[in-house]
């Protein structure tokens, strides 16, 4: 009899606490980036040629192309021609993202962070380009598009107390919204052709594509 007559409190007692519990709120769905990049230091291979996952390395003049870094377990990427014994007249070298899908999102923008170290020639330049054909191989036939964003170089103001090369020029955030289907970002930086062995380098790191409404 006892038994039962706990039995029966218990069970009132879970429907009142049931009955004055707060209605659940909806947690919102997950939109997560629609790309990022921030070359993890522990895949990067030190002083090696981009080989980094399905990027895409390639050296249109010369032969010095982007390499992989990692400074104080920071991974990134850099183009520098400093020291080369290859004695090209000139370098241009190509750094090309994987195939970005940008059918699944909206209000798309881009950023990214450079940084310039000893660069004293304007000719040796980085800049940053869209395209909608390139077909993973065949650089130069597929159409390149330039993208406007704040790039270290010659003429960067770096921030207050930052040394040169330290990733730190933020690029803006730049918009891609009016862009379907595969993309792909480009990072072509250049020599000066003057004096390639005493040319300076250029950095990219923190590549991101996102809905800038979240």
């Amino acid at each position: 009899m006892k038994n039962i007559f706990l039995k029966i409190i218990l069970v009132a007692f879970t429907i009142s606490f049931v009955g004055c519990e707060e209605p659940e709120t909806e947690i919102p769905a997950f939109k997560p980036v629609v790309f990022k990049e921030v070359f993890d230091s522990f895949t990067v291979n030190e002083d090696e040629y981009l080989n980094f996952g399905d990027w895409t390395s390639f050296a249109e003049t010369g032969t010095v192309q982007w390499t992989e870094q990692n400074d104080d377990n920071n991974g990134y990427i850099q183009f520098t021609t400093f020291g080369s014994t290859t004695g090209d007249a000139t370098n241009i070298a190509w750094a090309i993202s994987p195939a970005i899908n940008m059918d699944n999102s909206s209000n798309e923008v881009l950023t990214f962070k450079t940084a310039a170290e000893f660069i004293t020639d304007a000719n040796n330049n980085l800049v940053v380009l869209i395209s909608t054909d390139f077909d993973g191989t065949n650089v130069l036939t597929a159409t390149w598009t330039p993208i406007t964003a704040n790039i270290a170089g010659l003429a960067t103001n770096l921030p207050n107390g930052s040394a040169d090369g330290v990733l730190n020029v933020n690029s803006g955030k730049i918009d891609l919204s009016t862009y379907t289907g595969n993309i792909h970002i480009a990072f072509k930086a250049k020599g000066s052709s003057t004096n390639s062995a005493l040319d300076g380098s250029l950095r990219v790191d923190e590549i991101k594509i996102f809905d800038k409404t979240l």
